[in-house]
């Protein structure tokens, strides 16, 4: 059994104290596997520490009455300027094992072939961590603590990781802690979240990841920082390519529809896609997966948006084509008559346009929150370019009535301290490429306050530069003013 009763951990910093857990408490026996979620930062690894005895608590205690193992996959034990097999061997005599039983062990398991016979000190992270999980396994402990051991090596590693620890050591009482939901979910029989350094407990898996999708509030990337801005449209893409794999509420979202998408559960699946996309609209991976769920419900409109979008963003044509012919052909027509329109490294204004171009555009000029599928459909359908796009958007009625308006008509949303709403600051990033990254804030900031006045946005955007070398709008302003 280990007890944990009343475990506090507080991390002294320059800027005050930091609270990592708080209080907690909760019971572990033989044969029970307890996997905790939480966000990055949430204090799960400093817990499994405390839990091994690798670190002292603040307050609390810790009480063990089966053998503890170090967190697995951890190489802080190692000795870095031994070889990994003097560490076999000196972890084997610590424990009294038999060295060579061990030794073989570890080099069938391990694979790491001659490097064994190389300093630590000169592996790989990943080396590393298949040593050291090669070592957890040498010594036969009561509880493993298991610290994402789904983040080394290769799928096959992995099989045999889950072989050694989940099938040869079923009995054994395991604490789980990992990124990757669904491999607790099938690997736990207990749960729990840890959130601002409180752990709520759960004997379902459900009941444990809605709440943890609860703390993560996963409603809508709202604000955006402004010292994060991109320099242009480009660059959005790219980095939200990367940034979002990395983001908690994004891979929350991403893990459902999974989820959803693997049991046919075609709408659901789309709605948890499209929770992850209004988190990142331009990660261009996840449209083409919202857009086959879509099309597997019958949606093909939203389909056709979906896939639009993602080859529009990056995703290689030829790997979309036949999803984006096949909803074509569902509608009644084709690739001939509505052919794709590209990713290609140019200018904003001559990149092919994509769904949170359209809607940043279209709030922005009209006003509005959002469009009925069908228009947005059609309005990327017949749009080669970002600009032709904007040039039918100030064409259009909605564009003049929207400069009419009266003062406090227009949307109001208040902006955070050194933040801006998602859509503007995406905008800015769009419209204003040639300015550096402190006019980018300084006009975001500018538009947010404008809005959250009620003022409208379009002449405060243009008076910054807005759209400046987008020929669609200047045509306009040499047309009102001859």
């Amino acid at each position: 059994m280990i007890e944990v009763r009343n475990l506090t951990k507080v991390y002294p910093t320059r800027f005050g104290e930091n609270l990592v857990l708080d209080d907690v408490s909760f019971d572990l026996a033989m044969g029970e596997r307890l996997g905790i979620l939480g966000r990055n930062g949430a204090g799960k690894s400093t817990m499994i520490r405390l839990i091994s005895g690798a670190e002292r608590p603040t307050s609390g205690t810790v009480r063990r009455s089966m053998s503890v193992s170090w967190p697995i996959a951890f190489g802080g034990a190692f000795q870095p300027n031994l070889t990994g097999i003097d560490n076999v061997r000196f972890i084997s005599r610590i424990y009294n094992q038999d060295e060579e039983k061990n030794l073989r062990f570890v080099e069938e398991f391990a694979e790491l072939g001659p490097y064994l016979r190389e300093e630590v000190r000169t592996y790989s992270s990943g080396m590393r961590a298949r040593l050291a999980f090669a070592i957890s396994m040498i010594i036969e402990f009561d509880c493993f603590l298991i610290d994402e051991v789904g983040a080394v090596g290769d799928a096959r590693f992995h099989e045999r990781c889950n072989r050694e620890l989940f099938r040869k050591r079923a009995d054994r009482a395991m604490i789980i802690i990992s990124h990757d939901a669904s491999y607790i979910r099938d690997h736990c029989n207990r749960f729990a979240v840890l959130h601002n350094a409180k752990l709520t407990l759960f004997d379902d898996f459900d009941a444990a990841y809605g709440h943890f999708r609860e703390q993560l509030g996963l409603a809508a990337r709202e604000h955006s920082p402004l010292e994060q801005l991109p320099d242009d449209r480009r660059q959005l893409i790219e980095t939200t390519h990367t940034v979002s794999v990395l983001d908690d509420a994004f891979r929350a979202s991403v893990q459902q529809a999974d989820w959803k998408r693997d049991a046919a559960q075609w709408a659901e699946a789309e709605t948890e896609y499209a929770r992850a996309l209004a988190l990142f609209p331009f990660q261009r991976s996840y449209w083409v997966q919202k857009g086959h769920v879509a099309k597997e419900a019958g949606a093909f409109e939203r389909a056709e948006i979906a896939y639009r979008t993602a080859i529009a963003l990056g995703e290689a044509f030829e790997d979309v084509r036949e999803h984006l012919d096949f909803v074509l052909r569902r509608q009644g027509t084709d690739l001939a008559a509505w052919p794709a329109a590209i990713y290609q490294r140019v200018p904003a204004a001559m990149a092919a346009p994509a769904a949170p171009d359209l809607a940043v555009l279209v709030r922005a000029a009209w006003g509005e929150p959002a469009l009925a599928e069908a228009e947005e459909r059609d309005l990327l359908r017949r749009h080669a370019t970002c600009n032709a796009l904007l040039a039918t958007i100030i064409a259009d009625p909605r564009f003049a009535v929207a400069r009419r308006r009266s003062e406090g008509d227009h949307e109001t949303s208040a902006a955070s301290e050194g933040q801006v709403p998602a859509w503007i600051a995406d905008l800015v990033v769009i419209a204003c490429a040639a300015a550096d990254r402190d006019e980018k804030t300084a006009i975001a900031a500018r538009i947010a306050a404008a809005i959250a006045a009620g003022r409208d946005p379009w002449p405060v955007l243009t008076a910054a530069g807005g759209f400046h070398d987008w020929p669609a709008v200047n045509h306009t302003q040499t047309v009102e003013t001859a």
